[in-house]
């Protein structure tokens, strides 16, 4: 089995947030802003193309992001699933879930040292309509 792995630097994390889904069950998430923009190794210059990721830690995966701070470099650890679902009318709709499992602290990038904010970050709220559970 492939690991499928991501590595940025941390441009900011969110608070634990209480969902709930069309069937009522209760759950938290947690997100993790990454910038995982590549650059050239020889240069340093940054690709023109920016690559920044939202991850959603779901549950007891939340706590992994107990201590992690902006600024650091990071690698998260995810899986990739899939799932199906029929809607009323019987149109089937199709979904990805990136489930990030695991998360490992590189460094810190130097320019984030001294201005680093230990400001909590809020996410505004997501349309969870489409969610399978």
């Amino acid at each position: 089995m492939a690991v499928n792995t991501k590595s940025g630097v941390v441009l900011a994390v969110g608070q634990p947030q209480q969902l709930k889904s069309k069937s009522g069950k209760t759950f938290v998430k947690r997100s993790l802003y990454l910038d995982c923009t590549t650059f050239d190794p020889y240069t340093g210059q940054r690709s023109q193309y920016e690559n920044k990721i939202l991850f959603d830690f779901m549950e007891s995966k939340t706590s992994l992001l107990d201590n992690i701070q902006v600024g650091q470099i990071v690698t998260i650890s995810f899986d990739l699933q899939g799932s199906e679902i029929t809607e009323q009318d019987g149109r089937k709709k199709y979904f990805t879930h990136v489930r990030p499992y695991n998360i490992e602290v590189r460094q810190m990038q130097p320019q984030y040292k001294q201005s680093a904010s230990t400001q909590p970050v809020s996410f505004p709220p997501q349309d969870n309509d489409d969610a399978p559970f």
